[in-house]
């Protein structure tokens, strides 16, 4: 039974239209701000971690007071000592200290060395508690990104860290010069016997404002048991939780939710978050799915705009919005942090203008090269992906324009522009561009020194056919959306027609050995395969196309998605769905297309759908509409085994793809070798299809892990499906991967920072916490197919990357 309360909707609330659009606070932020030419300011009263200091603590025993140092040892650079400075609990507390720079370091790897102090636990079992608790007071003259790592190791029946380095490491975001009140929640971390738990500094060099030293005091280290910890593993939701989009939903959209609500009457209501009156009733639905039994709510039917909040007995969720803009507020704030992330650039409160000295070596002449976005918490930059980055703007000022939001679109227009800068700037003459470096530090502005002269931190400079094609399409598509800027306008349109023909050039000579032609440096571009680079010319083709008019352009687009289509299973596995419908990386057919932790899955259906929009008369017309259509039927078909949740499979595996070690390992980031074992553990746990083939629906991954963008991806493809057949089903498996990142997860938590609510910290590393960052994504643990959320924090899974935010706005624009 569902019932309207239509006397609750018929009062009139002069304050619920100020949700027309975008909440009321965001609209005073974004007027702050001048449209995001600062940083969003930082709302915690959401997060994660202030839901997480208000739960009921049943037992605290202190581990250390800090009034003696005799289990206590450092290593590294810096120092440890008790200081009398200030104290939480006693009169002492352990500072730990470490210079900004250290130059001797320089060629240990990654960053400039860390200062490390280590307590000797002794083996002890912590197995009874599931929170540590601490104080920390950071003191770290000018510096605008404040961190520290704690460490637990774990020596008994599952070690800690594992062997990828992934367990026991936590980075907490910390507010200068106060006591921040942390915990870390640790209930299913390995923890029967524990040896040492570490505090560390990371020494990442010097930023502009930043003085010669970082100093904590850390104090009053706690065990603790909590009632109702997190459940951070599987597919059921903790107790007296209703999961759900913490953002909310548009109007038209399927509005369900998953409920695990002890003692309920069988019933549910919605709740209007102004007027406190219940607007609509409804039945809670028992249903076995393949994951397990599960109760689910649905209101679709409930179009009224306004905030609302979940009912079921005594648990009310937080609330959120149902609007016909739903996804507007994340725009501004995944723009928000891709501002926060460009390079070279002064962003207040942020950075100074950074990395001007990183360089490349062309023709005996020095080239610096800085600009775009970086890639990551760690500020390195890969221009392919701010190609992309680029490219996912434009898309969404599209859509801006379309609702007639012109501040949206006079910022994502401008923001662009700045990327499309350092495409343009990038490009060296004869197909050369520069395409990426490595580095994790605030380097010191002198050319030539050991902070931007090593091999890792050189600008990678090379001439491959198939980043030359993306850009040319990505310039094709600025030239056609870029509004203000004549004479660039008509530069792109110059250099995409020039790109387009070096890459055929080249890729006409080598084919597809282009992407193995670059040794070192190469970047994750080279993980595309044959029938993703074929999908990539088509697009590229049939965006200048679009562009000039030039049917060469549409011969060279049909003509290049003939490999994809041959790539494309039309042949029924032999399971009980008959699926069909994948890609397979070559006309080999031994590999099935998968993506890791960044993924071009879209490409797929951006080049067939492009296709059918620039030549409805060409007569393979009905050929690409049939790959569209048994693409979008493999999609309805997989979503069945991830009911009631929305998260789109990562697809199916062949039983023997190991054995192409070529195309196994070249999706892989830090394994080479030796991945079969756990290959064929990976697979079983997943779903058995037939003799040959499983489904996953997380992917066959190692040391890498993260599934934002390989969602989001599929996601695009899915709407862009729904869209050309006209598919609502499509259109609601396309939304479902946005409510997954805000929330409707097993653990009821936005993966973006500052959307919705129960948003947790993430690894944000130099520069600090972001409004709108979104992270690689949730992971499964170890070898099970299974979502697993710890709120350990730590990269990649937890790091803030480009490739999800650039995925998301492309998705977002389909709505």
């Amino acid at each position: 039974m569902k019932k309207v309360l239509v006397s609750a909707l018929l009062l009139f609330s002069p304050g619920s239209l100020l949700f027309a659009q975008i909440d009321g606070k965001l609209k005073e932020d974004l007027r702050n701000t001048g449209y995001v030419h600062s940083p969003l300011s930082l709302d915690y009263s959401k997060s994660f971690e202030s839901f997480g200091l208000t739960k009921k603590v049943i037992a605290t025993d202190l581990l250390c007071d800090m009034e003696d140092l005799n289990k206590w040892s450092h290593k590294g650079i810096g120092g440890m000592s008790l200081t009398a400075e200030r104290s939480v609990s006693g009169k002492h507390s352990l500072q730990l200290t470490a210079p900004t720079t250290y130059p001797q370091f320089l060629d240990w790897g990654l960053g400039f060395g860390t200062s490390l102090a280590s307590y000797e636990v002794g083996g002890m079992n912590w197995e009874k508690y599931n929170r540590l608790h601490f104080y920390i007071y950071p003191n770290c003259e000018g510096a605008r990104s404040i961190y520290l790592n704690l460490y637990v190791e774990n020596d008994g029946k599952i070690k800690v860290p594992d062997k990828y380095e992934r367990e026991g490491y936590h980075e907490i975001n910390l507010i200068n010069r106060q006591w921040n009140e942390c915990f870390v929640e640790m209930s299913e971390l390995a923890r029967d016997k524990v040896t040492k738990i570490s505090f560390a500094i990371e020494v990442f060099g010097k930023e502009r404002t930043m003085g010669d030293s970082l100093k904590f005091d850390i104090d009053a280290v706690s065990l603790q048991t909590i009632e109702h910890p997190e459940v951070v593993t599987g597919w059921t939701p903790a107790d007296n939780r209703i999961i759900y989009s913490t953002t909310g939903y548009g109007v038209e959209s399927e509005k369900t939710a998953i409920v695990r609500v002890n003692n309920h009457t069988g019933k549910f209501q919605l709740v209007d978050h102004i007027t406190n009156g219940v607007v609509y009733e409804g039945n809670i639905t028992s249903k076995k799915t393949a994951l397990g039994t599960f109760e689910t709510i649905d209101f679709s039917d409930f179009k009224k705009e306004g905030q609302y909040s979940i009912r079921v007995g005594n648990v009310t969720c937080q609330p959120f919005y149902i609007n016909r803009n739903i996804w507007d507020n994340s725009a501004w704030r995944v723009l928000n942090f891709i501002f926060c992330e460009r390079c070279g650039y002064p962003v207040p409160g942020k950075h100074g203008a950074c990395h001007n000295d990183l360089h490349a070596v062309v023709d005996g002449r020095t080239f610096p090269f800085n600009g775009g976005w970086h890639d990551a918490a760690d500020m390195s930059q890969q221009v392919m992906q701010s190609g992309e980055i680029v490219y996912s703007l434009l898309e969404m000022t599209s859509k801006a324009k379309e609702k007639d939001n012109k501040e949206l679109f006079l910022r994502l227009q401008e923001e662009a522009e700045w990327g499309i800068d350092c495409i343009l700037k990038g490009r060296l003459g004869n197909g050369y561009r520069a395409q990426t470096w490595g580095t994790n530090l605030w380097t010191d502005g002198f050319i030539g020194t050991g902070d931007d002269s090593t091999k890792r931190r050189l600008v990678h400079v090379h001439n491959r056919a198939f980043e030359n094609f993306v850009f040319s399409g990505i310039e094709a598509y600025a030239a056609m959306k870029i509004e203000n800027d004549v004479m660039l306008r008509e530069n792109l349109r110059k250099v995409a027609i020039e790109d387009f023909a070096l890459a055929k050039k080249r890729y006409d000579s080598l084919g597809f050995n282009d992407l193995s032609s670059i040794g070192g440096g190469g970047d994750h571009a080279a993980m595309a395969s044959n029938s993703q680079y074929s999908a990539n010319i088509s697009l590229a083709a049939s965006l200048l196309y679009k562009l000039t008019g030039d049917k060469y352009y549409a011969t060279e687009a049909a003509k290049s998605i003939q490999y994809t289509l041959q790539c494309q299973r039309t042949e029924p596995l032999g399971d009980k769905n008959k699926t069909s419908g994948f890609f397979y990386r070559d006309l080999e057919k031994r590999s099935i297309v998968h993506y890791t932790h960044q993924s071009r899955d879209q490409v797929y259906m951006q080049a067939l759908t492009t296709l059918c929009e620039t030549q409805p008369n060409h007569p393979d017309y009905g050929k690409w509409t049939t790959s569209i259509r048994m693409y979008g039927e493999y999609l309805k078909k997989i979503m069945q085994y991830v009911a009631p949740y929305g998260l789109v499979p990562s697809g199916v595996y062949n039983i023997n793809e190991v054995k192409d070690s070529v195309n196994f390992y070249k999706v892989q980031v830090g394994i080479f070798s030796g991945a079969g074992t756990d290959y064929k553990a990976q697979l079983e746990n997943g779903f058995k299809l037939d003799n040959e083939h499983y489904l996953k629906v997380f992917p066959v991954w190692f040391s890498f892990r993260g599934n934002a963008a390989v969602q989001l991806s599929t996601g695009k493809a899915a709407a862009l499906c729904g869209k050309f057949l006209k598919d609502k089903e499509l259109m609601n498996i396309a939304e479902q991967q946005l409510f997954w990142i805000v929330g409707k997860n097993p653990f009821g938590q936005s993966l973006i920072w500052g959307e919705g609510s129960n948003y947790p910290q993430l690894y944000t590393a130099l520069p600090g916490e972001t409004v709108g960052g979104i992270p690689v994504g949730m992971q499964s643990r170890f070898n099970e197919d299974t979502p697993y959320w710890p709120q350990f924090n730590t990269a990649t899974y937890k790091e803030v990357w480009g490739a999800p935010a650039a995925r998301w706005l492309s998705l977002i624009a389909e709505f």
